[in-house]
C-alpha cells in the first residue's frame, strides 16, 4: 500500500514536471492564461489594429524562443503580421529567427519586442471609408526553439465595427520615436474631447493632457526629466477610457 501511495505521487509530480510550461504571455503586466482570447479594437489613423503582449521565461535558464501565427479567420481584404525582434511580412507565418529571454524575466522590448498587427484598409489609403468590418480570428504561439512542444497560445479577435468608432470620433497613433529620451508623441484625430494621462509602472500618473476638437494633429509630452523605464498613456475619448499605448523612456 505506502509502495503504491509513493509510486501515485511519483506519477502525479512527474506529470507535473511534464505539463509545466516555460514560457507565458503577458498583457500589460497581467499573466495570461494558456490559450487566453484577447479583444484588439484600438486602430491607427492608417488602418492598422495592433496588439503588443510580452513573453515571460518562467525557467531558471535562458531560452531561445520562437513566434508563430495560425489565422483562424480573416476578413475578407485585411492581413495580418507580427513583429517579433524585427516586423515580418504576412506571408511569415513562423519567426526566422529565435530571440533569447534570459531566466525569470520579461523579453527585453528594445532586442525583442513583440506585436501583432492586422492591416484592415487593403488600398493604403488611409481613409476610414476604406477600412474594412468584421472579425478577424488569429492564434500567436511561442515556445522555445529546441522544443515546439512546448508552446504557449494566445488568440487574438481584431473586431472593427466603423458605426461604433463614429461614435468616438477618435483615432491615435503608436508612440514615436520608441524609446524616447525627450519628447514622445502620438498622431492623434479627434473630434471631441480627448484626454492623454501617462503613467509609470507602479501606476502613478506622471503628466496629463487634454485636447478639445482637435481633428488632426500631433500631441507630445515632455519625458526629459523621466526616469528610464516603461510608460503606458492612456487616451479618454469623451469621459470614457479607450486605448492604452505603452513607450519606453530610455537615457
Amino acid at each position: 500500500m505506502i509502495r503504491k501511495s509513493l509510486l501515485f505521487l511519483l506519477l502525479t509530480a512527474m506529470v507535473g514536471v511534464l505539463s509545466a510550461q516555460s514560457l507565458r504571455f503577458e498583457l500589460n503586466g497581467e499573466a495570461l492564461e494558456n490559450n487566453a482570447i484577447v479583444l484588439c479594437d484600438s486602430l491607427t489613423p492608417w488602418g492598422e489594429m495592433i496588439q503588443e503582449m510580452e513573453i515571460r521565461n518562467l525557467t531558471d535558464a535562458t531560452l531561445e524562443v520562437m513566434v508563430e501565427k495560425e489565422e483562424i479567420q480573416l476578413v475578407e481584404g485585411s492581413q495580418n503580421s507580427f513583429c517579433w525582434g524585427m516586423c515580418y511580412t504576412p506571408a511569415v507565418v513562423v519567426s526566422p529567427v529565435a530571440l533569447p529571454i534570459l531566466p525569470n524575466s520579461l523579453n527585453d522590448p528594445l532586442e525583442a519586442g513583440l506585436s501583432f498587427h492586422h492591416n484592415i484598409d487593403p488600398n493604403y489609403s488611409g481613409d476610414p471609408s476604406q477600412f474594412l468590418n468584421g472579425t478577424s480570428i488569429v492564434k500567436y504561439y511561442a515556445y522555445p526553439s529546441d522544443n515546439a512542444e512546448d508552446r504557449i497560445c494566445v488568440e487574438v479577435w481584431f473586431t472593427y465595427n466603423a458605426e461604433e468608432v463614429n461614435e468616438h470620433q477618435a483615432f491615435v497613433g503608436r508612440a514615436y520615436p520608441n524609446p524616447a529620451s525627450s519628447t514622445v508623441s502620438f498622431d492623434v484625430k479627434s473630434t471631441g474631447t480627448l484626454e492623454a494621462v501617462l503613467y509609470n509602472l507602479l501606476g502613478q500618473e506622471v503628466a496629463r493632457q487634454t485636447v478639445n476638437g482637435m481633428s488632426q494633429g500631433k500631441l507630445s509630452f515632455d519625458v526629459a526629466d523621466l526616469q528610464a523605464g516603461v510608460y503606458f498613456c492612456s487616451f479618454i475619448a469623451d469621459g470614457q477610457p479607450w486605448k492604452t499605448e505603452k513607450f519606453i523612456v530610455k537615457k
